[in-house]
């Protein structure tokens, strides 16, 4: 299993290339594998014949064992150090190609399953009723992202502090995008949010780098808004959007993911307010972005008019960052926010 992310958590097998005990050449494709919604390819690194594959969709920690490759298929007797996990009684079961393809895909045995084909062939169809029309992959997935979710919760002292925001009579046509280009000029400022940490030392970063949330089928994700600062807020908006369809098309690749410094996320689309965002690892601090709401307010004159207002939430992790600069750094968006109205 090659590294795939910063966090070197577990990743899975996706898909195999090539059967158990079946030959490979050096560099053949052999698997596809993915760890937090980003995917590999692996490939052989010599000719020989691949036994003790592990079984689609088993967490595997990363730089771990996926296979072995033998000169000859005598020597394919699992080793101690490694357990194979698919099942050696799926030889001789009669399945047709498709049916293995997918039995492969989401991580069924074919051995326990009747054939409902010819002579008690098995057919895709089967595989597919045999996990009620679901796949098992976005499961396995799932668990990845819940563990390092449960990570962060236990790896941080996340404190959440929630500030109205008035953004005057006139809302932003881009929130997400205006509210991503401020944090990131705002981000040089208050450098004690600004950064990555390495166990129990942080590291401030020259320059803010944005994760954003994205929400697809699959999960959450948060890839990189590249410089953010250097960008008018179009542009920002059309990097969000190009990150967003290729999130949900299952393309983003690591380079996407690498260097964030700080993370935003908007559940204002859902009408939701405050909200205690989860900490990003190894950043030290996130930005939730509440629902834009219109207003009735006093002006300065004692009049009522309608007004724009947003509710922002900080959650930082307080063994890096004290309250204070905290406050100060959500004051100091919420100021340059209302500015730009």
């Amino acid at each position: 299993m090659p590294v795939i992310t910063a966090s070197g958590e577990e990743a899975v097998v996706t898909a195999w290339f090539v059967d158990e005990r079946g030959s490979c050449t050096d560099g053949q494709l052999l698997a596809e594998v993915q760890a937090e919604k980003i995917s590999a390819e692996v490939e052989a690194p010599g000719a020989g014949y691949v036994v003790d594959r592990i079984a689609v969709n088993d967490p595997v920690p990363q730089g771990g064992v996926i296979c072995r490759i033998v000169e000859t298929i005598d020597q394919a007797e699992p080793e101690g150090g490694v357990e194979s996990r698919e099942k050696t009684s799926t030889r001789g079961v009669v399945a047709s190609p498709s049916a293995k393809r997918v039995a492969r895909e989401l991580g069924v045995d074919l051995a326990a399953l009747t054939g409902t084909g010819p002579g008690g062939r098995i057919t895709e169809s089967d595989v597919r009723d045999a996990v009620g029309g679901e796949g098992q992959k976005s499961g396995s997935l799932r668990s990845v992202i819940a563990r390092n979710m449960r990570r962060s919760h236990a790896e941080t002292a996340a404190v959440t502090l929630h500030s109205t925001v008035d953004l005057g009579e006139e809302a932003p046509p881009q929130i997400t995008a205006t509210i991503v280009k401020t944090v990131a000029e705002t981000l040089p400022d208050h450098p004690l949010l600004n950064g990555r940490r390495d166990g129990d030392v942080f590291h401030a970063a020259d320059k803010a780098q944005i994760s954003l949330a994205i929400q697809t089928e699959e999960g959450l994700v948060a890839p990189v808004v590249r410089d953010a600062s250097d960008k008018t807020v179009e542009e920002v908006a059309t990097a969000i959007q190009a990150l967003a369809e290729r999130a949900h098309a299952g393309t983003l690749t690591a380079e996407d993911y690498e260097g964030g410094t700080f993370a935003v996320t908007n559940l204002g689309a859902y009408g939701v307010d405050g909200f205690t965002p989860i900490i990003v690892l190894p950043q030290v601090a996130i930005l939730g972005v509440g629902a834009l709401r219109q207003v009735p307010a006093l002006d300065d004159a004692g009049g009522m008019s309608a007004r724009y207002q947003v509710v922002l939430s900080l959650t930082f992790d307080h063994a890096f960052v004290d309250g204070a600069p905290a406050a100060e750094f959500l004051q100091s968006v919420g100021e340059a926010l209302a500015g730009r109205g």
